[in-house]
Parts: structure tokens; C-alpha cells; sequence
């Protein structure tokens, strides 16, 4: 009961960005073989997906300079401080299949000036096309009925259910960002 009371709410007031705060882990002994293999792999999100469904597609939730928490902010590595939160659904076959969040510290943003201006294209095709990127450790959690990522499965026609999201800290010419991929229903 208090699940539906919760995505009602959610439902009628989706705020941005989506609070993702968890207890992430790299204890990674409750995933199947399959979540592994999505969870666990270090290459590109999205030349898997691209590689899985015949149509692609990015949709941009919001994008806006907010003060990392002091969890961001020690998981990047960085003091407290201003950065760009992008929030972005990216789908396959016309479905909804990640919501991705991701920090960019601004005073980066000065080092790339093309993470500013990706619009609708994927931020990970524009950085896995770097050779000197540099992803650092894989961390996993599982979200809940009591997660804001809640309204967004209703919003796509999904049932109430625990979602797997992974995050990692990237580095490319000394720009740092966090990336958090959360995998929807159906992905695995």
C-alpha cells in the first residue's frame, strides 16, 4: 500500500535529478550470469545496446548545473562543488531500457567543451571513442520500491519491481565524471 501511495506521488511530481543515493557495493555475488554480464562489462553501454536492438535512441530527461552532495563528491574524488547533471533515457527498439545520470564537475567542463553540447546524441559514444579513457572501479546496487526510479517504471508501462544500476567514475584528459547506468526491465 505504501509502495502505491509513493509512485502515485511520484507519478504526478518527477523531480530532476532522480535521487540515486544507495548503498553501491562491489560485492557482486548476488548477480546471475546474465546480470554480470551487463552489469560487470567495461566497454561501451552504448555500442551494446546499439549491438542488441536495431533501433536506438536518446531522450533527454534534464540537464542542469546542481552542487554535487558530499557522497558525489568524495565517490569523484573532488571537494563539494558545482556540476553538470545530465539525466538521459536511452532506448531500443522504440522500449525504454537505461535511465542514466551523469556528474560532470563544471570546471571540467572548461578541459571539453563537447560534453556541453551532445543534445540528444549518447555521452558514452562520445567518450569510448577516446583511447585514453580510463573507467575506474564498478560498483552495483539494487533499487526498490522506495526509490524515486520507481515513478519512472510506471511512466514507461513498467510493473512495480527492484532494479539493478551500476556506476563508475571516468577519466578522459583529466576531466572526471561519474556515470550511473540503471537497467530497466527487459534489458537482461
Amino acid at each position: 500500500m505504501i509502495c502505491a501511495i509513493l509512485l502515485s506521488y511520484l507519478n504526478t511530481v518527477q523531480r530532476y535529478p532522480l535521487n540515486i543515493t544507495s548503498d553501491w557495493t562491489q560485492n557482486f555475488s548476488d548477480l546471475s550470469v546474465i546480470q554480470q554480464s551487463w552489469l560487470l562489462d567495461s566497454g561501451s553501454l552504448t555500442a551494446k545496446l546499439k549491438n542488441q536492438y536495431v533501433n536506438f535512441a536518446v531522450e533527454v530527461l534534464s540537464e542542469k548545473e546542481i552542487k554535487l552532495n558530499s557522497e558525489q563528491a568524495s565517490v569523484l574524488g573532488v571537494t563539494p562543488e558545482k556540476a553538470l547533471c545530465r539525466e538521459v533515457i536511452l532506448y531500443g527498439d522504440s522500449v525504454a531500457r537505461v535511465y542514466a545520470q551523469s556528474w560532470i564537475p563544471t570546471r571540467f567542463l572548461n578541459e571539453d567543451a563537447h560534453l556541453l553540447n551532445l543534445g540528444n546524441k549518447p555521452l558514452g559514444e562520445y567518450i569510448f571513442k577516446h583511447a585514453e579513457l580510463r573507467r575506474h572501479n564498478i560498483e552495483v546496487t539494487q533499487f526498490g520500491c522506495d526509490s524515486e526510479l520507481m515513478g519512472l517504471l510506471t511512466r514507461f508501462g513498467f510493473n512495480e519491481q527492484s532494479i539493478w544500476s551500476r556506476r563508475s567514475v571516468f577519466s578522459l584528459h583529466g576531466v572526471k565524471l561519474m556515470v550511473s547506468e540503471t537497467f530497466l526491465p527487459g534489458v537482461f
